[in-house]
């Protein structure tokens, strides 16, 4: 441990490994908190993934304390609403760097399986295995005799090699039939398993030529780190751990690919009672370390080598493939994360190599349309022209069915989908929505409650168009490629063509739907009926989709040009500083469903990232202002709403100067609605209500003490806080007194004012005067602008309420409160006086740090994104006039930045407003989302973030700090 002194610190033991300085460099927000290093990042610093140093790993912590508490674990079954929004357990994490002594692993049971095929790679498997630290068990499996005999001779002379096993076995289903079948029994004996094989890939032309050596290398680099690697899973946190997919291995092979189907039969064999949809984590080349009970359900699932298909070469769609998928999510299912080990030659943020989607440049893309050889170019349409703000793609099937629940009919998702699957099998061909609706009103008594009619003016409530997509579609017309429509789809065409033309496309040549034509591109033969009818030879089509497999593998296996637009949701999963909030689509609610979807749509529309960043969670102000500000807002006009109706309110005053923005998304959240609530927008200040209140010392000590003051002169804080300013008479009588000396400046830390109160009584006839003259004006005022009705409440972003204790003391009467946040003074003081506060997402917020939520400590930001442009108060002058502070030199640079913040927040509030009206009057967003959202955003600012909020700027000359960026 190294013992460091840090300034204005108690002395701290630190352990090694851990860079103080570093670490308060590279996040400021600790030393803005007054933490020692070590301390925050115990606290939340490694939950959230920062790093201990500059080439630690992210969320490392050293032996002997604890790993951090997991942030993304689902909840329990069966579990209550949790008071936070739940975060949902990333399967995998890269896995830290380093090695440990072969000792500490001594006590674990270690068996290893090798597929030795390719029995000439033989040398090259034993001069790995070599690295094995301690002692362990080898099982191999060969083809034949000669295999057999030359495997033996390399392996029987390894280190620290206890049994060896080789048996001959048929050639089916590659390395994993051995694997699962011929040596499952033997393997769940031991503490630890691994796999590996000798992998050649021959079928691919020499693409991932160096695959097997850099799964391999990796898995046996040393021993020191095989050694790191049996203690991490003997720990129990991890279940599997394997190397980061090999650079030349395309991303979507992290998806189902072919293999779906099987997933879905093997699937509750596997115990697995969830399959996902879209991307996610296994060892792709099936090469791994595990924990044997982690894989234990494929090892005991009783599999034989009939349940394989006979080997003829096939590069997908087998058991074997299905199953190297499973060795992700079985872990995952019984509750281990995996270790991921990154490849630090080829290295890439994303687990799934997703930059390679995200690196290139749009002149490729349109370089390929461009080519004299392509002569089609064929689109897909949804999620690749059009896309929807919703995380499920289907999930016009779960508004239906919360439909027809409350008409009486459950269960309309799942009915629907088995009468889909009929009338396709009963037609031998692919079917429209018409015959659907056909099988399924024959089969129910309430055909009057199933209208297909619902579901189209549903479906084409959500699409929207994809605008780089669309460009691509609109550059081939231009460059006079035969431009096509290729789709599988139940909707008929007159109803696509209308979702097309609603979002400004048009002008294509022959439209492909499967549901016309009876023939479907997830079979191929939709392919091959473009390819005929277009007199064209593979080669000459460009396709670009979304798909992985209908509109990538299927079409490129047939010798088709491929570009592939992946959907937006599946790049947000991937963007590292939210894959564990996004929920799956099958479980998220309605609120989860349009607030990802949405941002997916918004920020990861694009197909081309010109400056894309990993560390990016909202890389420009339009993202932060759609993806965080936008949620933020519509939670609280939601919450706001809510607050209406339940406390009868008639009327809203939304304090200046946030208040000015938040009353804009409120009305607008409200325009629809048939008795809106009436709202104002109040200007108003600490400054403005709390000189008037003044009566005695007391009254001035608190004004004095109720916030910071960082140093400016007295006479600025005493301009600030009451509105007097000495003459030099008066000023030569203080300093006689010694009672203050005018050039010594002003410093308020935690309300200690004991050297500045006997100054302050002494002028205390000036500072009463003032009052008296402003209490007038502002009753007036106040009167005026309508806070005499005892249905109205005030609005604010919050904290202290100290505007609305002064209201209470000025006008006499309670006036409620309805606040983002409020901290603790502000809580006690409504249970004191028995006036309402109410805060949406942080009631109470203690400054105790063990208790503080990150998104009070970093507040500010929230109030530089929704302040206005315009001045503060200072003070009232009559019932209809307001003296604003004079800065006749400030022109807020940040001025712009704020207005598209805010442009791009207003625009997330009315798609909001449109899925509402359009879709569905239950899309509610829970606040415990957006403190998650707001949690992450804050704790770790990326470059591009800290210059959105350099380039804003508020006056903050209360607090003696003049303009503060």
């Amino acid at each position: 441990m190294q013992d460091t002194n840090l300034a204005g610190q108690e002395r701290r033991l630190v352990p090694e490994g851990f860079d103080n300085d570093w670490y308060l460099a590279h996040y400021p927000d600790v030393a803005a908190l007054g933490m020692a290093p070590f301390d925050h990042y115990r606290w939340i610093g490694a939950r959230l993934g920062r790093k201990a140093g500059p080439d630690a790993v992210p969320g490392w912590l050293p032996e002997g304390l604890p790993d951090p508490a997991p942030l993304a674990a689902p909840p329990p079954a069966g579990a209550g609403a949790p008071s936070r929004h739940r975060m949902w357990r990333v399967p995998a994490e890269f896995i830290g760097n380093g090695g440990v002594a072969a000792d500490v692993v001594a006590d674990v049971s270690v068996a290893i399986h090798a597929h030795m095929y390719y029995a000439d790679l033989a040398q090259e498997f034993a001069e790995n295995l070599a690295c094995m630290p301690g002692s362990f068990d080898l099982f191999v499996s060969v083809p034949d005799m000669a295999a057999l005999a030359l495997v033996t001779e390399q392996f029987r002379s390894i280190p620290n090699l206890g049994r060896l096993e080789i048996r001959i076995v048929p050639n089916i289903g590659r390395d994993i039939a051995p694997f699962v079948v011929e040596f499952a029994r033997d393997l769940a004996r031991y503490d630890v398993c691994a796999h590996i094989q000798s992998k050649k890939s021959l079928y691919n032309q020499g693409t991932t030529d160096g695959w097997r050596q850099y799964i391999v290398r990796s898995l046996f680099e040393s021993p020191a780190r095989i050694a790191y690697f049996l203690q991490a899973l003997k720990k129990g946190r991890y279940g599997i751990i394997y190397p980061q997919t090999y650079h030349n291995i395309p991303c979507m092979a992290h998806t189902w690919l072919a293999n779906r189907g099987l997933a879905n039969q093997f699937g509750p064999r596997f115990e697995l009672s969830a399959i996902p949809d879209s991307y996610f984590d296994f060892p792709a080349g099936s090469m791994f370390w595990a924990r044997t009970d982690a894989i234990r359900p494929l090892l005991e699932a009783g599999l034989d080598w009939q349940d394989f298909p006979p080997e003829q070469g096939q590069t997908d769609g087998t058991l074997a493939h299905c199953i190297e998928r499973m060795l992700g999510l079985v872990p995952t299912s019984r509750h281990f994360q995996h270790g991921v080990i990154r490849d630090r030659q080829a290295p890439s943020w994303s687990r799934w190599r997703m930059n390679q989607f995200v690196d290139r440049p749009l002149q490729y893309m349109h370089d390929m349309i461009a080519d004299p050889a392509v002569k089609v170019v064929g689109f897909d349409i949804f999620d690749t022209l059009l896309t929807r703000p919703l995380l499920d793609a289907d999930y016009v099937k779960t508004l239906l069915e919360a439909e027809y629940a409350r008409l009486g009919f459950a269960g309309f998702h799942s009915v629907r989908a088995s009468h889909e699957g009929a009338a396709r099998a009963a037609k031998g061909a692919d079917v429209d929505i018409h015959e659907i609706y056909d099988a399924l009103t024959a089969a129910t008594d309430r055909a009057d409650l199933l209208r297909k009619e619902r579901e189209i003016e549903l479906e084409i409530a959500t699409v929207r168009p994809r605008a780089e997509v669309v460009a691509l579609f609109q550059l081939a017309r231009r460059l006079g490629k035969r431009v096509v429509l290729v789709s599988d789809m139940f909707l008929p065409r007159p109803v696509i063509e209308t979702m097309l033309d609603r979002c400004g496309i048009g002008g294509w040549d022959h439209f492909y739907l499967s549901c016309e034509v009876g023939m479907r591109k997830d079979n191929g033969r939709l392919y091959e009926h473009v390819f005929a009818r277009e007199r064209i030879t593979p080669d000459q089509m460009l396709m670009i989709g979304d798909n992985e497999r209908s509109d990538v593998q299927i079409p490129g296996d047939m010798g088709v040009r491929l570009l592939h637009v992946m959907k937006p949701a599946n790049l947000l999963r991937a963007v590292p500083r939210f894959e564990d909030l996004v929920p799956p689509a099958r479980d998220a609610d309605p609120g989860e469903q349009f607030l990802f979807g949405a941002i997916a749509v918004e920020n990861y529309g694009p197909i081309s990232y010109p400056a894309f960043s990993s560390d990016d969670m909202f890389a420009t102000a339009t993202q932060i202002g759609y993806g965080l500000l936008g949620p933020i807002v519509l939670a609280f006009c939601q919450w706001l709403e809510r607050c209406v109706a339940e406390g009868g309110l008639t009327r809203l005053h939304f304090m200046a100067r946030e208040g000015k923005f938040l009353k804009r998304a409120f009305d607008l959240w409200q325009r629809r609605r048939k008795e809106p609530v009436q709202t104002a927008y109040l200007l108003i200040s600490r400054r403005a209500v709390t000189v008037p209140c003044i009566s005695t010392l007391d009254d001035v000590l608190d004004i004095a003490r109720s916030n910071n003051f960082f140093g400016a002169s007295m006479d600025a804080f005493l301009h600030e806080r009451f509105g007097v300013a000495l003459d030099v008479a008066d000023w030569a009588e203080i300093e006689r007194q010694d009672l203050w000396q005018r050039a010594r400046p002003v410093e308020i830390l935690q309300g200690r004012v004991d050297p500045i109160a006997p100054f302050l009584a002494a002028i205390l006839p000036q500072i009463r005067a003032q009052a008296d003259r402003e209490r007038q004006a502002a009753l007036a005022y106040l009167d005026a602008a309508g806070l005499v009705d005892a249905s109205a409440a005030v609005v604010d972003v919050g904290y202290g309420a100290t505007i609305q204790r002064h209201l209470v003391k000025l006008l006499g009467r309670p006036v409620s409160g309805l606040y983002m946040m409020t901290d603790e003074k502000g809580h006690d003081w409504s249970l004191r006086s028995g006036v309402s506060i109410q805060a949406c997402f942080i009631e109470g917020a203690s400054l105790s740090l063990e208790d503080t939520a990150p998104m009070f400590l970093h507040s500010f930001l929230l109030e530089k994104m929704l302040s206005a442009n315009d001045q503060q108060v200072m003070r009232y002058t009559a019932a209809d006039s307001v003296e604003f502070r004079d800065l006749p030199g400030h022109v807020d640079g940040g001025a712009a930045v704020r207005m598209e913040l805010q442009d791009a927040a207003m625009r997330f509030v009315m798609e909001a407003v449109r899925v509402r009206d359009e879709l569905s009057a239950d899309i509610t967003i829970n606040p415990d989302l957006c403190v998650a959202l707001y949690t992450r955003f804050s704790a770790h600012l990326s470059n591009n973030e800290r210059q959105v909020f350099a380039d804003l700027e508020l006056d903050d000359f209360y607090c003696g700090r003049g303009m503060v960026s």
